[in-house]
């Protein structure tokens, strides 16, 4: 597997400096290159894992609830579980910055199957996966609930949509993304 993967639509790679296999588990630590104005996520919470950001270079806005945070280098800042949290670039220089999940969740795997299928023109013009059963995988992998919509129904439909598709084998195909089974 490749070490580092590109999102084709804004440009940001990450890298996986040392995956979940790695730690035995206990983390995942990513390494974010994000050009100007570049835009993470929406707002979103973690039940399962929380994350540390700091800042190698550049300056990184990390939302948490409504309050913004400049980080720069040397600069963290933690979203603690089910803390609504997001993270920009609004400046004209690139920033990189790493990111430490705890415990790690299947983020990798989610990154590089949403990422893979950037790759393979599965993805509308913003980058989301054409497929809801694959939107609905990526996401429930990354432990990710968008904030404005129920949480409840989020877990209900996502845990729907990927039941069925499993059972339809749908997820087959995505197993070259990640090398394991979906």
């Amino acid at each position: 597997m490749k070490q580092t993967v590109i999102n084709q639509v804004t440009g940001e790679q990450i890298t996986f400096l040392e995956t979940a296999d790695d730690t035995n588990g206990k983390y995942l630590l990513i390494e974010v290159a994000l050009p100007p104005f570049g835009k993470g996520p929406p707002l979103h919470i973690h039940d399962q894992f929380e994350e540390e950001f700091e800042v190698l270079t550049g300056t990184l806005t990390v939302t948490l609830n409504k309050a913004k945070h400049v980080l720069q280098r040397g600069d963290r800042c933690m979203a603690p579980l089910r803390t609504p949290h997001t993270f920009t670039n609004e400046h004209e220089q690139p920033v990189l910055f790493r990111v430490r999940l705890t415990p790690p969740s299947k983020f990798e795997q989610s990154v590089r199957i949403h990422y893979g299928l950037m790759d393979d023109g599965l993805t509308d013009e913003k980058g989301n996966p054409r497929s809801l059963a694959h939107t609905a995988l990526v996401l429930t992998l990354q432990n990710t609930l968008i904030v404005g919509i129920p949480l409840w129904i989020q877990r209900y439909l996502f845990a729907a949509i990927v039941k069925r598709a499993r059972n339809k084998g749908a997820y087959v195909a995505l197993e070259k993304y990640t090398g394991e089974q979906m």
